[in-house]
């Protein structure tokens, strides 16, 4: 891509970084003393759809109130893409995008497989779907329109 091509991506639009942690209440309580920022707890039961099939997962996080920029500690799933890295690494960086279908298929084009899609049923549109870059590290976009659902009032833009 050159310098003058837009990618699919906005920094302005990047809103977290995640982490996967083991234990959700002690990553909460070990560094929102630390990092001196307060939670909004959240999770549920949602569609995983990766190449091996969908099937339910019930997931946890924490998310930062302190923003803009938000840290979400994410409980780590066993057989899933949110498997506790190294201590200290980033897990993905989260970008609010209008289209994941749109945004998804441009990242795939440059090179960042798609690795796992999440929605609330087989057959809605996508809320989220996570992309490997080269490095390792995944990309989440997050559907614009999600925001009411996974933000509360007080913590959105």
């Amino acid at each position: 891509m050159s310098e003058n091509e837009q990618g699919p991506l906005r920094h302005a639009d990047l809103f977290h970084t995640g982490i996967i942690v083991d234990d959700l209440a002690s990553a909460q309580r070990d560094l929102g003393d630390r990092l001196g920022v307060t939670w909004h707890v959240g999770g549920g039961s949602v569609r995983l759809m990766t190449d091996d099939g969908a099937r339910t997962v019930r997931t946890s996080y924490a998310l930062s109130r302190e923003g803009p920029h938000h840290i979400e500690l994410c409980q780590a799933i066993e057989g899933t893409l949110w498997t506790a890295t190294a201590p200290g690494d980033a897990h993905h960086l989260g970008y609010w995008v209008d289209d994941v279908a749109s945004a998804s298929a441009a990242l795939e084009r440059l090179g960042s497989p798609r690795i796992a899609s999440i929605a609330i049923t087989d057959d809605a549109p996508p809320l989220c779907a996570y992309h490997r870059t080269r490095n390792g590290l995944y990309v989440e976009i997050v559907a614009l329109a999600s925001q009411p659902l996974l933000l509360p009032t007080e913590v959105r833009p």
